[in-house]
C-alpha cells in the first residue's frame, strides 16, 4: 500500500514571526523590498514554507555582517558587494562599540569610587546618581530603533559615515559622555518648564550644535544626513522608548536653535 506524501509544512505570517523571533512588520518590510515573495491563499493570507525560511536565513545572515536591505537585495539578485567593503563597515562599527564600552567603563568606575566610604571626602552615591548612571550607560549603546533604521534605509557606506565618530576612539568616548550629560541637562530644563527662548535653553542648543560640529568635523552634508537619520528614528519611536531622547526634546532643541539664531 502506497504511503500518502505529507504536504510541506507552511505557516502564517504570525506563526512564522513567532518561530523565527522576527516581527510581522519585518516580514512585510522584507516583502516590500523584494526580498521575500510568499505565496498566498485564495483569501490573500501569506504562507511561509521551507523556501521562505531558507530565504529568511540568508537575509538574517547578511544583516549580521552589516549589509543593508538594499545591499541584501543586490546579493540575492547576484550583485554581491565586495568582501573588503563589508569588513570595513564591520570594523568601523566595532570601533564605535569599543569607544562606547570604554565610556561606559569610565562611568562605572566613577560610580564605584563613590562607594568607597573609607576615602576622605567621598560623597555617597544616591538613587538619583544611579538613575543618571543607567541613563548614561544606555546612551553608550546604539539604540535598537536606530540600528533598525540604519539596516533598512542606509547603505554600508552611509552607515560607516553616519555612525563612526571622527577623531579617534578617545574623542568618541569623550563625545559619548558629553552627549549623555547634555541630554540630561536639556531634560532637566524641559521638566522645569524653561521655555526654548530662555538663555539657558539657547546655551544648551549651542552645546548641541558644538557636539554635532565636532562629531562631523564641520561637514555640513554629514550633519544634515545625521539629522535625517535621527528624525527617521523618531518618526518610528516618537516617545523615545528605544532612543536616548524623544521627539519633544528634539523639537525643543530645534526651537532653541532657531531662537538663538534670530
Amino acid at each position: 500500500m502506497a504511503r500518502k506524501r505529507m504536504a510541506k509544512p507552511v505557516l502564517t505570517a504570525a506563526e512564522a514571526a513567532a518561530c523565527t523571533g522576527l516581527t510581522v512588520r519585518a516580514l512585510r518590510v522584507y516583502e516590500a523590498r523584494g526580498l521575500l515573495d510568499p505565496p498566498r491563499t485564495d483569501k490573500g493570507w501569506r504562507l511561509y514554507g521551507p523556501r521562505e525560511f531558507r530565504r529568511l536565513g540568508i537575509i538574517q545572515a547578511l544583516k549580521s555582517v552589516g549589509l543593508s536591505l538594499t545591499e541584501i537585495a543586490g546579493v540575492l539578485a547576484g550583485d554581491t558587494p565586495s568582501l573588503r567593503r563589508v569588513l570595513e563597515v564591520q570594523a568601523a562599527l566595532w570601533r564605535g562599540r569599543l569607544a562606547a564600552a570604554q565610556a561606559g567603563l569610565d562611568l562605572v568606575e566613577q560610580a564605584l569610587a563613590r562607594t568607597d566610604m573609607s576615602r576622605p571626602g567621598t560623597t555617597p552615591i544616591s538613587v538619583d546618581d544611579l538613575c543618571t548612571l543607567i541613563r548614561r550607560l544606555d546612551m553608550n549603546t546604539m539604540p535598537e530603533t536606530l540600528r533598525t533604521v540604519l539596516a533598512e534605509d542606509y547603505t554600508a557606506e552611509e552607515r560607516a559615515t553616519l555612525m563612526t565618530p571622527r577623531g579617534g576612539e578617545a574623542a568618541a568616548a569623550e563625545g559619548a559622555r558629553a552627549w549623555t550629560q547634555l541630554i540630561a541637562d536639556i531634560q532637566a530644563l524641559r521638566q522645569a518648564g524653561v521655555p526654548a527662548g530662555d538663555a539657558r535653553a539657547q546655551e544648551a542648543a549651542r552645546r548641541w550644535q558644538g557636539l554635532v560640529t565636532a562629531f562631523t568635523q564641520s561637514d555640513g552634508a554629514v550633519a544634515q544626513r545625521t539629522a535625517g537619520l535621527w528624525q527617521k528614528a523618531l518618526d518610528r519611536d516618537p516617545q523615545g522608548q528605544g532612543l536616548p531622547f524623544d521627539q519633544g526634546l528634539w523639537d525643543y532643541v530645534g526651537a532653541a536653535m532657531k531662537t538663538a539664531q534670530a
